[in-house]
């Protein structure tokens, strides 16, 4: 009897991008290995070498979608179909657990790859134009905006960096019961709290 030959899956460039997000969030820049990104993708390495010359092309391609198409998306989902700038950014602090492990993964990376550090500045440069866009929108005057657009990013991005503390909250919670600290409209009527 002959052996069944057993076609493996064709895979595009954006399936191994996507893969090596997986393996970015997994094991951090060191484990994304065109080993284990095969291995994910059920396919040999040298499927690899029809879409990228080699390991680095494909990191640089991972870090300018990240930064360019992930940023992105989280606006797109932030602004939906609401005009209400309020809503735009209780939107985007409450997406801020849902991209945790990417973005998580990608500062990490970037605290010692000088390409993933431009990839991160560029993606919160984006949010932080956003943000302030939409305090502006609300009626605070632009420095204040910007001031409080970054002091907003900081909690987003340091809301999955710090982990919560062991033992009761010193925070107490929100109204609704929520965590005060990860309800995001108890984070946006503290951000938008005036004097």
């Amino acid at each position: 009897m002959e052996a069944v030959k057993r076609s493996r899956p064709r895979v595009s460039r954006r399936d191994w991008i996507e893969a090596a997000y997986q393996e970015l969030i997994r094991a951090g820049e060191p484990g994304v290995s065109i080993n284990a990104l095969a291995a994910r993708l059920g396919v040999t390495k040298g499927s690899f070498y029809w879409h990228f010359r080699d390991r680095p092309e494909l990191l640089s391609a991972l870090l300018d979608r990240w930064a360019h198409e992930r940023t992105g998306e989280v606006l797109t989902l932030a602004l939906g179909t609401t005009p209400d700038p309020r809503e735009r950014l209780r939107r985007i602090l409450a997406l801020g657990r849902e991209v945790a492990p990417l973005d998580r993964a990608m500062r990490l990376w970037a605290q010692h790859d000088p390409a993933a550090a431009e990839a991160v500045r560029h993606a919160d440069r984006t949010m932080l134009d956003h943000l302030a866009s939409c305090l502006t929108d609300l009626g605070f005057p632009a420095p204040d905006a910007r001031l409080r657009a970054l002091l907003m990013l900081r909690a987003w991005v340091g809301g999955y960096l710090v982990a919560p503390p062991d033992g009761p909250s010193l925070d107490g919670p929100s109204p609704d019961g929520n965590d005060a600290l990860t309800d995001p409209d108890a984070l946006l009527d503290l951000f938008l709290g005036r004097p």
